[in-house]
């Protein structure tokens, strides 16, 4: 059976759309479930990793991107996954950079990202829910400054843009160049909080 079934399974056409829906809140019961269990609800975990006194956080989204990818490239090894299916958005470079800007200063100030502020506001937690109310707010003063900023959010479009693309070869040489920038990332940040705090830091 495991030859026919082939990843995604809702593009594929081997999940109903109920069916489908019915898996994605599941994973999301667990998303949620296992996002509590590693602190990401706590708002002081996630703002400590940005003045680089508790990197805890970082380490575990390293290691999930590194363990995600692994299962994803062993999949499509064995052909059990169509990496073609799987969506990827066009990249708009000075638009990402201004959005990435923005977006890393709100998880500074506030210690959430919008699915941790979720996950965060099912626990009870109030400052969760300052969180998305300001996040209804950014997104429906978006909605109204967009007719004026339309031209610089659609700018530098260059559309479909996967590591491989830049630097040659396949999906392999993606993953590759994924896990060595993931582990670079952390060493980087390991290294840094050493020199602001010196030893004896998680």
């Amino acid at each position: 059976m495991i030859d026919t079934l082939i990843l995604p399974l809702f593009k594929n056409g081997f999940l109903s759309p109920e069916a489908n829906m019915f898996f994605a809140l599941m994973m999301g019961i667990a998303f949620g479930f296992v996002l509590e269990r590693t602190g990401f609800t706590r708002a002081q975990h996630i703002a400590d990793a940005f003045y680089f006194r508790n990197l805890a956080v970082p380490k575990i989204m390293g290691s999930t991107v590194v363990v995600a990818s692994t299962w994803m490239i062993i999949f499509s090894w064995f052909g059990w996954i169509d990496l073609n299916l799987l969506f990827t958005p066009a990249t708009y470079i000075w638009p990402y950079v201004v959005g990435g800007l923005l977006f890393g200063a709100g998880m500074v100030i506030a210690g959430y990202c919008p699915g941790t502020a979720v996950a965060g506001l099912g626990t009870g937690k109030s400052d969760a829910l300052v969180f998305l109310l300001g996040v209804v707010a950014g997104m429906f003063l978006y909605f109204i400054l967009y007719p004026f900023i339309a031209n610089f959010a659609s700018s530098t479009n260059l559309g479909v843009l996967k590591l491989h693309d830049l630097f040659g070869g396949n999906a392999y040489t993606s993953y590759i160049l994924t896990v060595a920038l993931e582990t670079g990332i952390i060493l980087f940040m390991m290294l840094l909080q050493k020199i602001i705090f010196g030893k004896g830091n998680k």
